[in-house]
């Protein structure tokens, strides 16, 4: 009788490995499937003003809508797109001349998150490199920011709205813009609370 035992397959996506915990699964090459990640949510976020393209140097709320937020444009720009450690420098984009140096995994299955998660956009992020790896699992390193390009509308009663977003990559960092709820989940009933 044939046995798939180590197969997951869920939401009609399949990954074959162990399974570390109801969101990680780890491959026999030894890469990471992180499944269900927050990347990216809906509301509002602070900017400095020279992230806008404004002199000043103050914070400005901006707000980013569902409709930008899961446009079908929005979410298939983030599909195949590089997973990096931090993002690059000096605000560069990841491109085919410098990936070389960043790319530690990619982003797939990105789509609307339900429940408790229908104000997110999520992904599955397969992590190749050991140190990120090492990172992750250790919890030292688990939230999400994107690097992504838009741009930037006034509306009527004067809120600054993300438009047009574009994905380049998806970083793993310390802190991000978007908080504490945007990262890699660890639902594990061996460790205390739920999604930590």
């Amino acid at each position: 009788m044939l046995q798939l035992k180590n197969r997951i397959v869920k939401d009609k996506k399949a990954f074959y490995g162990s399974r570390i915990s109801e969101n990680r699964i780890r491959t026999p090459e030894g890469f990471l499937i992180c499944k269900n990640v927050p990347i990216a949510k809906v509301g509002t976020q602070q900017y400095l003003g020279e992230e806008l393209g404004i002199e000043e140097n103050t914070l400005f709320t901006v707000v980013r809508t569902e409709q930008e937020v899961f446009s079908p444009k929005t979410i298939a720009s983030f599909e195949g797109k590089p997973f990096t450690d931090d993002h690059p420098e000096q605000e560069e984009f990841v491109t085919a001349e410098n990936y070389k140096q960043y790319i530690k995994g990619h982003v797939t299955n990105v789509r609307r998150g339900g429940g408790n998660f229908s104000d997110k956009l999520l992904a599955d992020i397969i992590v190749y490199d050991k140190t990120v790896i090492e990172e992750i699992e250790s919890g030292r390193k688990r939230e999400i920011s994107c690097g992504y390009g838009c741009d930037y509308n006034i509306d009527e009663n004067g809120n600054i709205l993300q438009i047009n977003i574009t994905g380049n990559h998806v970083a793993l960092v310390d802190e991000g813009r978007a908080g504490h709820s945007v990262r890699i989940l660890d639902h594990n009933k061996k460790k205390k609370g739920d999604f930590s």
